[in-house]
């Protein structure tokens, strides 16, 4: 379906990851962050071309239409470019008679076939795919009265819509080439999302080289597909002035260690879970200390959510274990900061380490090399594709690798001054103009 210049083109996105979120930064996954940056990015693009579209938001998972929407949802509401389907009236009402006619059926027989069959369960099974069913034609009444032509499906939910092209992003192939790294629940709808784009989808959307590498490795059926490469750009809060915070940010810190100064500490910052190979950073530096290798002032500054696995549970341990008085204390962990406190950090920092096992993109890396950070990142996945020669590389499965890149970066400031100068290039080849000028085109000649 390729379309015309003049004909309306309007895309529905599944917004089910936004509408789970808050919006803050604790639960502003890389995955959010993508998403919403892509849906903005492409609204700019239509007002600035003067593209006859709009972007229509849904959500597949109608019990989401029911909790408090959050503030990123709101400010893109305020664009007249986007239309949030939200309509619960119309879905409640053609229910409650039908439910009640099956309810007072199989009521007298609950109590007596109950215990030898689970006729309740396969009641509420029918009910729930009856529900369901009736709101995929809601929302296809809906599409069609807005004259879609492209649904786009989210991470978490997808499900083939009839009638339109259909296209899903892939982010990255963790779930496959690390598996160990995941709970089984994760492992289940990735393989069931990748079924889904492979039989249903005529766009497949990948956020880097390396993740369209991997899923024709693993995945050889998807190369009769036409696959396009989106790379995300900086978030816009991350152009915004504001007043520094760094002062309130040490006197936080100060009821962990002794002091935080700027440019004398490492920044690491992600959801805490296995693959990030946070324990191996956080070794590293306690050993460098211990050791006499880099200076006794420097800080190892952690910030994130609790993912699974433990491991931010584990690095508090190690903290209490191993720096039982304050003034000692050399790593500090903050939970959610707001982005005005996490760009500040990464402005003072004197580098930032993302030492993580795979990634589809590595957002922290692009971050830290706009606001001029100097970045150590493992030589992993996509990692070397975002930074090129702008960052020191190691080796993730090698500890003693990631020692002496930090020792060797902390005693050397003029190569990490040079390698922040690098950074802030390298990170121009990153934006939102340019992923989305060829997005758009994409998806129009599907």
């Amino acid at each position: 379906m390729s379309v015309n210049k003049n004909s309306q083109f309007n895309i529905a996105f599944e917004i089910s990851p936004l509408l789970l979120a808050s919006g803050s930064f604790g639960d502003k996954s890389g995955v959010y962050r993508y998403y919403y940056g892509l849906m903005k990015a492409l609204s700019f693009y239509i007002r600035k071309n003067n593209k006859n579209a709009k972007i229509i938001l849904f959500t597949f998972n109608r019990d989401l239409l029911f909790s408090p929407i959050n503030k990123d949802i709101l400010d893109l509401l305020k664009d007249p470019v986007f239309l949030f389907i939200n309509d619960t009236l119309v879905l409640n009402k053609n229910y409650s008679f039908v439910m009640y006619l099956m309810g007072s059926f199989f009521r007298p027989f609950f109590k007596i076939i109950n215990k030898i069959l689970p006729i309740k369960k396969l009641y509420f099974n029918i009910i729930n795919e009856l529900r369901f069913q009736k709101y995929i034609s809601f929302l296809n009444k809906e599409f069609i009265k807005h004259k879609v032509s492209i649904v786009y499906h989210s991470e978490t939910c997808f499900y083939p819509m009839k009638n339109y092209k259909n296209v899903i992003t892939i982010y990255d192939l963790t779930p496959i080439t690390m598996s160990q790294y995941h709970r089984f629940e994760t492992i289940d709808l990735f393989r069931r999302k990748l079924f889904f784009a492979q039989k249903y989808c005529q766009g497949i959307v990948c956020i880097s080289k390396s993740t369209k590498r991997d899923l024709l490795k693993y995945y050889p059926v998807f190369a009769h597909k036409e696959i396009t490469i989106c790379y995300p750009g900086i978030d816009p809060i991350f152009f915004s002035k504001h007043d520094s915070l760094f002062e309130d940010l040490s006197k936080t810190a100060a009821q962990q260690v002794d002091s935080l100064k700027k440019n004398r500490y490492l920044f690491f910052y992600s959801t805490f879970e296995p693959r990030k190979n946070i324990i191996n950073l956080v070794q590293a530096f306690f050993d460098l200390q211990n050791e006499g290798l880099i200076p006794e002032d420097f800080k190892l500054v952690l910030l994130g959510g609790e993912g699974w696995g433990k491991i931010k549970k584990r690095v508090i341990n190690f903290i209490k274990e191993n720096y039982l008085v304050i003034d000692k204390n050399k790593i500090i962990v903050f939970d959610f900061l707001n982005d005005y406190y996490l760009i500040d950090l990464i402005k003072n920092s004197y580098a930032v380490v993302y030492p993580s096992l795979y990634e589809g993109f590595g957002l922290p890396i692009l971050e830290a090399m706009f606001l001029g950070a100097p970045v150590i990142s493992s030589n992993s996945s996509s990692l070397p594709e975002v930074g090129e020669k702008s960052v020191l590389y190691f080796n993730p499965y090698d500890y003693y690798d990631l020692k002496d890149k930090i020792k060797y970066l902390i005693n050397n400031p003029k190569i990490a001054q040079q390698l922040g100068q690098l950074g802030t290039r390298q990170s121009q080849k990153f934006n939102w103009n340019t992923s989305i000028t060829k997005l758009y085109k994409y998806l129009t000649d599907l």
